[in-house]
């Protein structure tokens, strides 16, 4: 991505950014961007049997796609992407954990919900993943999320066209107990996420 491009889609980020109310979980250095709301779709089952429903308070994970680009400025090799994302989602998730842990309205929380094309690889670290409803709303962040492809991408625009109305779009979901006993202050030490 040529610098010229990166500057506007930093403005358009923070337009974005407002617009939204998304917080930052530490900017800069978080790969992720939050908003508590209530969930609107159809019921989510974890991978640790907890119930997702309509209605209940969770927190919305977005990726920072801007702050993305720039750490994959220069980075032409797929797998390298791809590595460098599940890098800075695992170094992300324990301050994840620790914004939660101090939100006043934590108890409310019922877990954590992103949607995504980025979706390999997330399991293994504790996410579930269900398909979503392909409506006005979904139809249009595939289209924005393809864009941002393209451009942070080293080979977007061959990948969007390999993968052209089949581009799967996915929700990423959690729920709050294990993002806190994977990833909170308390959490057992584990060795099963090295990459």
């Amino acid at each position: 991505m040529n610098t010229s491009l990166l500057m506007l889609w930093r403005y358009w980020d923070e337009i974005y950014q407002r617009c939204t109310r998304l917080t930052y979980i530490e900017k800069g250095k978080n790969i992720f961007r939050v908003v508590p709301l209530r969930y609107r779709g159809e019921p989510l089952r974890t991978s640790d049997e907890q119930i997702i429903q309509d209605g209940d308070f969770i927190l919305k994970i977005h990726i920072h796609n801007y702050y993305f680009a720039s750490l994959c400025r220069g980075v032409q090799d797929e797998l390298r992407v791809a590595l460098l994302l599940r890098r800075h989602i695992l170094q992300s998730l324990p301050k994840l954990a620790a914004f939660l842990e101090a939100m006043e309205e934590r108890e409310k929380i019922k877990g954590i919900v992103g949607t995504t094309m980025l979706h390999k690889g997330v399991v293994p670290l504790g996410f579930s993943i269900s398909d979503v409803p392909m409506n006005w709303f979904f139809r249009y962040k595939r289209w924005y999320l393809r864009l941002m492809l393209r451009l942070v991408h080293p080979d977007g625009k061959r990948r969007l066209q390999t993968w052209k109305q089949d581009m799967p779009l996915k929700r990423v979901y959690m729920s709050k107990e294990m993002l806190l006993a994977r990833y909170g202050q308390n959490r057992q030490q584990t060795t099963g996420d090295t990459l």
